[in-house]
């Protein structure tokens, strides 16, 4: 839940560590990956509050 807290928070980090880090901050991501990240890191919390809470 922390990493989806995180990732949702700072979509850009998590982008850095899992491809950033290979182009040495010569690119940069897309909006539309950001916005999926974003919608699935909110779906994901959504759904562990759901089983948390069950």
């Amino acid at each position: 839940m922390v990493l989806c807290i995180i990732n949702f928070c700072f979509p850009k980090f998590g982008w850095y560590l899992r491809y950033g880090w290979i182009f040495r901050g010569e690119a940069e991501p897309s909006r539309p990956y950001m916005t999926m990240v974003r919608t699935t890191s909110l779906l994901m919390l959504l759904i562990a509050f759901t089983l948390t809470l069950a």
